[in-house]
């Protein structure tokens, strides 16, 4: 028998860390948030500069601030479409909830309450619809620095709901990824983003296939206003996320 002790207490030590934090970041305003829903346009432009980077998407952030000095960073986040943060608050640590856990992300987004209410009455099948927010110079800190990056929110077709409780088949959901792609490019542009700080969307708890939105990505980031594209990939437990994207992007 498996023992979930551990897991369970880490959770609610998770937890009560991010009440604490959320707690802390009130002092701080919140940035301008903008949002973006279903449309969007090609902006043409040129090959960007793609690298693949094993790391987390906070350190990603720390690292593109100290190296880019003076140029427009943004880190998309991988988000939940139901709730603000995810399952942040509750103890939970994916992607979103790694960003709200050392900034304040999740303090700004549980502000959207009509954006959420919105999503959760039109989830679409599980494959949600094309809206995001995009938050400008949201607060990070780590290891007593601070650094501001914009944060673009916008959630992956969740393939693996889809398919199980509505039947959504392969090319359906391929379909709606790569209109989600789409439309999280076009928000970059539309922001004049110089360096985007990306990663395996959806590649976690939504069962998107790595080799299939790396793919997606190339194709579409292959012609941009973005000069910088940063693919932050974690190793360990989803490498085979990492070996996905080196292969499409560093193997010739």
């Amino acid at each position: 028998m498996i023992d979930n002790k551990p897991y369970w207490e880490n959770k609610q030590k998770r937890a009560a860390r991010a009440l604490a934090h959320t707690k802390e970041m009130e002092k701080y305003p919140l940035p301008k948030t903008s949002m973006y829903e279903f449309t969007y346009t090609d902006n043409g432009g040129e090959v960007p500069n793609n690298s693949v980077t094993e790391t987390d998407s906070v350190s990603a952030v720390f690292d593109a601030v100290k190296g880019n000095k003076n140029k427009k960073i943004c880190v998309l986040n991988f988000a939940s479409y139901k709730n603000p943060g995810g399952m942040f608050i509750k103890g939970s640590s994916a992607q979103e909830e790694s960003l709200c856990m050392e900034s304040n992300l999740y303090n700004v987004l549980r502000e959207e309450t009509e954006f959420y209410k919105w999503n959760n009455e039109h989830k679409n099948k599980a494959l949600y619809m094309n809206r995001a927010l995009y938050s400008e110079n949201v607060r990070f800190e780590r290891d007593d620095k601070t650094v501001y990056c914009d944060v673009l929110t916008c959630a992956c077709p969740n393939k693996g709901a889809a398919q199980k409780y509505a039947n959504v088949s392969d090319k359906e959901n391929s379909e709606v990824l790569r209109s989600r792609i789409k439309f999280i490019k076009y928000i970059l542009e539309n922001n004049n983003v110089d360096v985007a700080i990306l990663g395996a969307y959806g590649c976690g708890v939504f069962r998107q296939d790595p080799k299939e939105v790396a793919g997606i990505f190339n194709d579409v980031f292959r012609k941009t206003t973005i000069k910088d594209v940063i693919y932050a990939i974690p190793g360990g437990f989803h490498k085979e996320n990492l070996v996905a994207f080196r292969k499409i992007f560093e193997e010739p």
